[in-house]
């Protein structure tokens, strides 16, 4: 095992929350480990029945040995047992194991060392034998989701995507249509799933364009631009802004002018996203709106820009991390509501900026884009 993978699992059996010792399993295992140099084979070997026969448990014990005494034989052995089975990618998707973000974190390091680590977490957290998306555990699959979408996209995920774009909860198959399009990177999909009637699928397939710049995906977050909920078209204004493709501020500004109080929003949100220092003053009137919803995400926004280097008049900042979507983004990102049923007729386009987003009525309170 190379070095830098047993200091990995070794990070790993200090991170993990595990409870007191469960009394003759830990036990005999930590008599293996003492015992390992003596009698290596049969250690080994037993040691792998344990794994076979409990994996879960397995971990448990493995990691309040190791957390005891990492060192020796024995040890080593066991922590290239962790490594070598699944046991331990099961423990990233435990949550009660391990924080969501200090999971992400591993799996990133993971990565490093191997390429389909995150064909193997979804493949944990959508096993074969469930029959239908409707047999697999939501909350397991929200956090494979979360961490998967954390990862370099590579394209072997597309697969056991599909499946989950079809799946009976909402926020699965908006996090999947967001990994999906990112992975895919094809604007042709994109465009079909404006079609779906889920607000928060079209939203964060839309957002999977973001930095996307070519004929295809200009024509794409153009026509989303004109979509009647206000999630899907203030993607699409950032999109459009991402890759230079229109100046979006006057756009903007009619959305958060609007009447529809969670349009305002979603304006206050994309002008969060774009930076732009002349949207400050916009921003700063939204603070006094009677909807908490916008002072919120004018909040939020405005302290976003406050932690980005301040741009001229006129000119935007792209935010720190590349691909950062509402509602990926974390604790800074505003909360805002679901589609409205009700169509809205779309502004006619001009030549030279896309159009204003009609409004749409909410019926509930949802983050702007991606789910998490």
């Amino acid at each position: 095992m190379e070095a830098p993978v047993g200091e990995l699992v070794g990070e790993f059996v200090r991170e993990v929350r595990v409870g007191a010792a469960s009394g003759e399993g830990d036990v005999y295992l930590q008599g293996l480990v003492d015992d390992f140099q003596s009698s290596s084979a049969m250690s080994k070997r037993d040691m792998r029945r344990i794994l076979e026969k409990d994996a879960a448990s397995f971990l448990h014990s493995a990691c309040r040995v190791l957390k005891a005494s990492a060192k020796g034989p024995g040890a080593e052995y066991l922590v290239e047992l962790l490594w070598s089975n699944p046991v331990m990618v099961s423990g990233l998707i435990d949550p009660a194991l391990l924080p969501l973000d200090t999971a992400i974190r591993f799996a990133k390091q993971w990565m490093q060392y191997d390429s389909m680590l995150d064909i193997k977490i979804l493949h944990m957290g959508f096993p074969s034998e469930a029959t239908t998306v409707q047999s697999v555990d939501i909350v397991r699959a929200k956090r494979v989701l979360a961490i998967v979408s954390e990862l370099p996209a590579c394209r072997h995920i597309l697969l056991p995507l599909v499946n989950l774009l079809h799946s009976p909860d909402p926020k699965v198959r908006s996090k999947a249509a967001s990994l999906y399009g990112r992975t895919s990177q094809n604007a042709e999909w994109v465009r079909k799933r404006l079609q779906e009637g889920d607000a928060r699928v079209r939203a964060n397939a839309v957002e999977s364009l973001w930095g996307t710049d070519s004929t295809s995906a200009r024509a794409v977050l153009k026509e989303a631009a004109r979509d009647h909920h206000h999630r899907v078209a203030a993607n699409a204004l950032v999109g459009l802004h991402r890759i230079g493709a229109y100046d979006v501020t006057a756009s903007l500004q009619k959305m958060a002018q609007g009447e529809d109080p969670m349009s305002r929003a979603a304006a206050a949100f994309a002008m969060g996203q774009i930076l732009n220092a002349d949207f400050k003053s916009v921003l700063e009137g939204l603070l006094k709106d009677a909807s908490p919803q916008v002072r919120s995400q004018a909040l939020r926004s405005l302290i976003r820009m406050k932690r980005q280097p301040q741009p001229h008049p006129g000119e935007g900042v792209m935010p720190a991390a590349a691909g950062e979507g509402a509602g990926d983004a974390g604790a800074e990102d505003a909360v805002l509501p679901a589609p409205s049923e009700l169509p809205v007729g779309a502004t006619p386009q001009t030549a030279d900026a896309p159009p204003a987003p009609a409004p749409a009525s909410p019926s509930e309170v949802l983050p702007v884009s991606a789910d998490k």
